[in-house]
């Protein structure tokens, strides 16, 4: 499914995962992006594109300053204020029936939900299918599920209601060369500083399927093409299962650094997916991990590879969860 002269929003589309996508998707669409821009160099990049931008903040603004007109719709924004739950809860089920509400008439929406949804599996290497149970499993930012959860719930019900076609896509790690560059560039960046990569506290190994936001892209339309008003279901994640410790390894290597795995607190628990619905759905990924994670820590890291980068400290900084 090619689109072309069609009015797309996005929110989320100032982020990591889903920045790509809108970029591309303006080359021959006109393509709106209503997030808070709290990067102004950020919202000037996408106008200089040709994307339309509106300032929007879940929680805070109503739907108002957006058409009505949009032919597609992706619904990436998350609220992740820590620690109310209850606002977590709140933010993001209202936000999404709004926005679903107002765009009432779009051809297809997808609503961007995530791995932390699932209830932590009995195994750490357990492949999570679309049926396994629900309960939220994020130790890293306690609400994210809650926020998650019932804004899928919101989504199932307007969807109904509103006889909106609609794609609930359950993202796993992603990352790319916009925006912070997601979990394996985050952890580049502390083998580059000499930090020890966490694991769980039990020193137990983190599974996950790194997807690329080259597929994510790719994805996009045909997320719209499977979209139904019993929504359709499907996980959004690589082809790959991998271990923490394995691709952290990888990276180290490629950079002639060392890597040390140190169990603690922090630790970023995620789970591998169970492809097999999503492959019937809308196919297989283009970009293997190596390739697309060598890609993008060099976006973020230009000479990452070239044998010449010594352990640097990092500046302090925080990443989306708010941790350093």
């Amino acid at each position: 499914m090619t689109l072309t002269d069609r009015k797309i929003l996005f929110t989320g589309a100032t982020g990591q995962a889903f920045r790509p996508a809108a970029e591309a998707l303006a080359q021959d669409n006109e393509v709106w992006c209503a997030a808070r821009f709290s990067d102004p160099a950020v919202r000037r990049h996408l106008e200089s594109l040709g994307i339309r931008t509106v300032p929007w903040a879940m929680g805070a603004d109503d739907t108002d300053g957006l058409p009505s007109d949009f032919t597609h719709v992706v619904h990436a924004a998350p609220y992740r204020g820590q620690p109310d739950s209850d606002t977590a809860a709140q933010v993001n089920a209202v936000a999404a029936g709004m926005l679903m509400h107002h765009c009432r008439t779009a051809e297809a929406f997808v609503f961007v939900s995530a791995f932390a949804v699932y209830k932590q599996p009995p195994t750490v290497d357990h492949l999570i299918v679309e049926s396994d149970p629900l309960g939220g499993h994020a130790p890293y930012a306690p609400t994210y599920p809650i926020g998650k959860l019932a804004a899928e719930a919101a989504v199932r019900a307007f969807a109904r209601v509103l006889g909106l076609r609609t794609t609930i896509a359950r993202l796993n790690v992603c990352y790319g060369p916009s925006g912070w560059g997601g979990v394996p560039i985050e952890f580049f960046g502390r083998i580059l500083a000499g930090e020890p990569i966490w694991l769980p506290e039990d020193g137990s190994d983190i599974w996950s399927s790194p997807i690329s936001t080259d597929d994510v892209t790719m994805f996009l339309p045909r997320l719209w093409d499977v979209a139904s008003t019993r929504p359709t279901i499907v996980n959004l994640a690589g082809d790959d299962a991998l271990s923490l410790r394995e691709y952290c390894t990888v990276l180290a290597r490629w950079a002639e650094l060392k890597v040390d795995f140190v169990p603690g607190a922090g630790s970023r628990q995620s789970f591998a997916s169970d492809n097999t619905r999503r492959r019937s759905l809308i196919g297989d990924c283009r970009v293997g991990w190596e390739e697309g994670m060598r890609r993008a820590i060099e976006a973020h890291y230009p000479d990452a590879f070239g044998g010449t980068l010594t352990p640097t400290p990092r500046k302090t900084a925080t990443n989306i969860w708010g941790q350093h």
